[in-house]
């Protein structure tokens, strides 16, 4: 497919989703016990400078904004940024995730979730979020490396309902593809960290599996509406997503869920000396 679909992200703020911001409440639920858990694992968060990539509907930026006292600051950039609440703590959006970094301004904290994966400069990109890392600093980026199609489906009533699921995913993969997405990045970004100079690199995964209704089925379902016309020029029938639809709603289905990779370095401090 080439053309507009390959120009922008195939799951972004700016999608109606039908009036809907179940995406990010599916993804709050699904990640941000495993984010929180990294972040506070990584660094004290009291005072800290924070930057929040990709910040969804906020909620990172918030449960940030609540810890890192009066003497932090939080700021947040997403191409779609309506989604974000405000906060007493105020942390301004900013709408480029790249080209508004201003040169020299560091932070102890940078984070990008589900972003990198999902953009062509991907390497670009985390070489610009580096420099935003102060010294002793941390960045720590999260992506999925999805589930094979053929190993998706840990239990569905029929085979029929298994293969449909297995053609599904296996076509959602495919338009992400096409626009960008790349699903082996999440293993590659532990090198790319060293070749940013980080120390302390480590990549941390998370797996479990996604019981329909769940919070994974529903971000699955999620990109479903969103690629809907996308996924019915692949091929798939509007009766056939109709029944995915239902698929993932239904309690006895259980998925194979993506896995997170949770990959942080840290900048050299300058009791270490300064990063090349």
């Amino acid at each position: 497919m080439t053309g507009p679909a390959t120009e922008a992200y195939a799951h972004d703020n700016d999608h109606d989703n039908g009036g809907s911001v179940a995406p990010h409440e599916a993804l709050t639920s699904l990640l941000d016990p495993l984010s929180r858990w990294r972040i506070t694992g990584l660094l004290d968060l009291t005072g800290a400078r924070c930057l929040v990539i990709g910040a969804g509907a906020g909620s990172v930026a918030a449960w940030l904004a609540d810890r890192v006292g009066p003497d932090g600051s939080v700021r947040t950039m997403d191409t779609g940024p309506r989604l974000i609440p405000d906060h007493p703590r105020p942390y301004p959006p900013r709408p480029d995730l790249v080209a508004s970094l201003p040169p020299g301004e560091t932070y102890d904290l940078v984070h990008a979730r589900l972003l990198l994966n999902q953009l062509p400069q991907r390497r670009r990109v985390l070489q610009r979020l580096a420099e935003a890392v102060a010294l002793g600093g941390v960045l720590l980026t999260e992506d999925f490396w999805p589930t094979p199609p053929h190993e998706i489906v840990a239990h569905a009533q029929t085979e029929e309902d298994a293969a449909l699921l297995r053609r599904f995913h296996l076509t959602h993969l495919r338009i992400l593809a096409e626009h960008g997405n790349d699903r082996s990045w999440s293993r590659r970004a532990l090198l790319a960290f060293m070749e940013e100079g980080f120390t302390e690199v480590q990549a941390v995964t998370y797996g479990a599996t996604w019981s329909g209704g769940g919070p994974g089925c529903r971000l699955l379902d999620a990109g479903a509406g969103q690629l809907e016309e996308e996924l019915l020029a692949a091929g798939l029938t509007d009766e056939e997503l109709d029944r995915v639809h239902v698929l993932l709603g239904d309690p006895s289905l259980v998925l194979h869920g993506h896995l997170l990779y949770s990959t942080s370095g840290r900048r050299l401090s300058t009791e270490d000396g300064e990063r090349e």
